[in-house]
């Protein structure tokens, strides 16, 4: 017998926490017939991430206090659409804003949903070369970063060491190492 879909009967905003995230309940008809009065879910804005690649063919990340983690990390340079963007403008402008540089090469490598059971929301990975310093990163006290620039080497060893601990960007990493090989600057194969 085929799987069916789950019916939403109704939805209703629960909580909302602009601009951050939105708790939603859905009610839900599974395909056994039985009624879920209370599915909760999470509505975030969709961002983008960026593997930033410096004319060295290092790859540049931000070192920055992440208060979840309760702890630095290194990230790749990320931030969310506003309602007006596409995903390319928006990493365009975030990559700017958060490091200074602007790229020549911009190739979209994939659009991902961070959790299919609470919803969360939609990461847009993209690949960027040809960067050039144009400006000084912008200066924000809930995003203080420094800069720090890594070989793939040292990237995949930032990952085993918990230096790199987030899924997105690890995700990130290695889905453009798998799609594009080895990489030196401007997408020239090693």
């Amino acid at each position: 017998m085929p799987l069916k879909p789950w019916v939403t009967i109704t939805t209703e905003k629960c909580a909302e926490f602009k601009p951050w995230f939105s708790v939603v309940k859905d009610t839900l008809k599974l395909p056994s017939s039985r009624i879920v009065n209370d599915y909760y879910r999470i509505e975030s804005p969709d961002y983008v991430l960026i593997h930033a690649v410096l004319p060295d063919g290092k790859i540049l990340f931000e070192r920055q206090y992440k208060q979840c983690l309760k702890r630095f990390i290194l990230t790749a340079p990320s931030g969310g659409i506003n309602a007006d963007e596409e995903p390319l403008e928006a990493a365009k402008r975030e990559l700017l804003e958060e490091t200074g540089y602007t790229a020549s090469v911009w190739i979209q490598v994939g659009a991902f949903t961070v959790d299919g059971t609470r919803g969360i929301c939609t990461a847009h990975l993209f690949y960027a070369d040809g960067l050039t310093g144009t400006a000084e990163p912008l200066v924000n006290d809930m995003e203080e970063c420094e800069l720090v620039a890594l070989s793939r080497e040292e990237a995949f060893q930032a990952i085993n060491s918990q230096k790199i601990p987030l899924l997105p960007d690890i995700t990130l990493l290695s889905y453009v190492t798998i799609t594009f090989g080895q990489l030196t600057s401007c997408g020239a194969t090693k």
